[in-house]
């Protein structure tokens, strides 16, 4: 008997050892905290800051409550920390300097400054993740293997609009202006519309920091332009919605996504008949599964931040609501670093091979991963249109994708 009960004894002793064995090499110690930076223009384009940080935030509040994140290397659990680019490259490349620094895992990004901050982010091997900018240049595998986007590329929009009006018959006249941002669509659109230079009026830039963009949108309308195509940060796309309307010209006018920033339409607020017609592109919320996805992610996003107020309202004096759009892409992309970590545990040159692997279910319900290819996270075939009446959006119905796409809440 005392022999069988040394043999138990034993056993249990071996199963134990396993056991611990099998707990991937965890420590007893609390869970050790990593930081993800998010570098965005706060101050400068507060919306797509804040709703860039939220998303990321969000993700990482999820994680942590469920017990943080089981690496080879122990317990982890995040923390966002948020840094203001200003939408100076120069200050984003300070940023991602201090992130490393910090040694922070991850860097999140609207994607200002990124064709020169990556380097920093590349000799810590760490992940610089694109989540607005979809310049072609700005993710490359080969030469820059740490950046990752999720985000619709410039390339996928500039190819939709071209498909979606030249049938149309419509003289354009791209309008982009002279940010980081509006270079990189100029050259997207000047690609998209080669194939049909018939189509375009004249091509113009214009200057971001101008308050009246009157000439420039007189020489549009001079050159026969029958449509403008404003690419642009909101501020600009503003500006010149007002120059066009203001002196009677009652054109159609296309954006890429700042078009649907609440900036827009607050500084258009004085005159809310001249946001009608407004068309814009961009990456679609709700995925072939329908709506159910997306509208839990929006329910989570706002019991925890609010709903984000246009601070405009209807005719009829309903007020008006932004839903989350780009806040999903960072919140998957803090979900897959989540999955990436779990894999690599804290060996940065791991991490970056991982996260070419993980996939998770998306905050629209789409399956969410990078290509090894591109290191896109978003397929050029998702960007839908969407015009606006009475403050606030829908579909368009004369686009295949778009007519069958669900019209998402935007009353308070």
């Amino acid at each position: 008997m005392r022999e069988d009960g040394r043999v138990r004894a034993a056993v249990l002793l071996v199963v134990l050892v396993l056991s611990l064995a099998a707990c991937g090499g965890s420590d007893d110690g609390p869970a050790k905290e990593l930081v993800v930076v998010v570098d965005a223009p706060f101050s400068r384009t507060p919306y797509l800051g804040t709703t860039i940080a939220r998303g990321a935030e969000l993700a990482a509040a999820e994680i942590n409550a469920s017990g943080g994140i089981s690496t080879p290397d122990g317990q982890r659990t995040l923390r966002i920390v948020r840094s203001d680019n200003r939408l100076s490259a120069r200050r984003s490349v300070d940023n991602v300097r201090d992130a490393v620094r910090r040694d922070a895992i991850a860097v999140i990004t609207d994607g200002t400054g990124a064709g020169v901050a990556w380097r920093a982010a590349a000799r810590a091997d760490m992940p610089l993740a694109i989540t607005f900018a979809g310049g072609r240049g700005l993710v490359d595998p080969d030469e820059r293997p740490n950046v990752f986007r999720i985000a619709p590329s410039d390339r996928g929009i500039a190819f939709r609009f071209a498909e979606y009006l030249v049938p149309k018959g419509l003289k354009v006249a791209l309008l982009t202006d002279d940010s980081g941002y509006g270079v990189e669509g100029d050259a997207s659109l000047e690609r998209a519309f080669s194939r049909n230079p018939e189509a375009v009026a004249v091509q113009i830039t214009l200057p971001s920091t101008a308050q009246d963009l009157a000439p420039q949108v007189l020489q549009a309308r001079r050159s026969g332009a029958t449509a403008l195509l404003v690419w642009a940060q909101s501020p600009t796309i503003a500006k010149a919605i007002a120059a066009a309307r203001g002196a009677g010209w009652d054109v159609p006018v296309f954006t890429p996504p700042p078009g649907a920033d609440p900036l827009v339409r607050q500084q258009l607020a004085d005159h809310p008949e001249w946001v009608d017609g407004l068309t814009f592109a961009s990456g679609r919320m709700t995925a072939e599964v329908g709506s159910g996805p997306y509208t839990t992610f929006r329910n989570s996003y706002e019991r925890t931040f609010g709903v984000e107020r246009v601070g405009v309202r209807t005719a009829a004096g309903q007020e008006v609501v932004q839903p989350p759009e780009y806040a999903m892409y960072s919140y998957d992309f803090t979900r897959l670093l989540a999955a990436a970590l779990a894999q690599s545990g804290d060996d940065p040159k791991k991490l970056l091979q991982a996260l070419e692997q993980v996939d998770v279910r998306g905050a629209n319900g789409d399956e969410r991963g990078f290509n090894e290819r591109s290191h896109d996270g978003v397929v050029d075939d998702d960007v839908y249109f969407a015009r606006f009446r009475d403050q606030t959006f829908r579909p368009v119905q004369d686009d295949p994708l778009s007519r069958t796409l669900p019209a998402i809440s935007q009353l308070g």
